[in-house]
């Protein structure tokens, strides 16, 4: 007598967040949010900002040390002008580093100056994301979502 056995492996993937920082009072909020257990993924073009430095790479990995990474190629060539397409350096490339990232469970917030996640290019990102994992269901975080967290 043979019986079959079926295995069903169940993948869990990490979540993914996004934010703009323009809509942020202050960097404590969201470094209260991510803890130690989410990463975040810098997707800006230039990861700098004059008026606000404490969101400059260089400042953000001294906050953040192995949980801050810099994915140039989610970047938007485009960003200097409103005028002009969203258009991603590598975009191929840039979601196939996110994608593995959420396949091996880690839960993902992807930063942008931007305050308008609607005509950002994070969403764009996020898009592309779900176009790959569709289980992923994209949190946009703002300011009041991470006011508790503060």
């Amino acid at each position: 007598m043979t019986f079959g056995t079926t295995i069903v492996i169940m993948a869990t993937f990490g979540k993914l967040y996004t934010v703009g920082y323009a809509a942020l009072e202050e960097i404590e909020s969201l470094q209260s949010f991510l803890s130690d257990r989410i990463l975040l993924i810098d997707i800006r073009y230039f990861p700098s900002s004059r008026w606000r430095p404490e969101w400059s790479r260089k400042r953000l990995y001294e906050r953040f040390a192995s949980n801050y990474q810099h994915i140039r190629e989610l970047g938007n060539v485009n960003y200097h002008s409103n005028n002009l397409p969203i258009q991603l350096l590598d975009s191929e490339r840039g979601i196939s580093k996110i994608v593995r990232l959420l396949q091996l469970g880690h839960d993902i917030c992807l930063l942008c100056a931007c305050s308008d996640w609607e005509t950002c290019h994070r969403r764009t990102v996020a898009d592309l994301v779900h176009d790959e994992l569709s289980d992923i269901q994209p949190v946009h975080l703002t300011k009041d979502d991470l006011y508790c967290f503060s």
